[in-house]
């Protein structure tokens, strides 16, 4: 999938569920109820982001994460995904300090926005964990026997 047809992915999914989404710059921006900021840079502290595409001049949610450094989660993930560099127009952010109330409301927010990257994360996922379960059956019946 190329960029333009991500940005569309997204663009249909917070059409087809209704969502108000905020415009890229606002702040505070509204994410699943929550308030979110906007700057520059990022802060070196704990909590929730949201990478977004502009359609239409509103902030697409295109993967939300969690860490306990914005500004490192937010710049390695870049570094790593070359078409979410390119992708990402802007970058929202929730301080947080408590690591279960992150995890909560990025699970919430994936839930509820459903952002591209997300979801084809959970299903390379999805679809390792199966296959290395299925490959520990045949590679290893010994230690299956061991286990009863």
């Amino acid at each position: 999938m190329n960029v333009t047809e991500v940005s569309f992915v997204a663009a249909a999914a917070a059409a087809a569920t209704g969502k108000a989404l905020p415009a890229i710059g606002q702040t505070p921006a509204r994410y699943a109820g929550h308030a979110f900021e906007t700057g520059a840079d990022a802060p070196d502290r704990p909590g929730v982001f949201v990478l977004t595409t502009e359609l239409s001049g509103r902030a697409h949610p295109v993967y939300v994460g969690e860490s306990d450094s914005i500004i490192v989660a937010v710049s390695a993930i870049l570094a790593a995904t070359p078409i979410l560099k390119r992708l990402t127009a802007g970058v929202f952010w929730k301080v947080s300090p408590f690591a279960l109330d992150r995890a909560h409301l990025v699970e919430e927010m994936v839930e509820e926005y459903q952002p591209y990257f997300n979801m084809a994360a959970e299903a390379e996922k999805s679809t390792s964990e199966h296959s290395s379960e299925r490959d520990d059956w045949v590679r290893d019946p010994i230690e299956l026997i061991a286990r009863f």
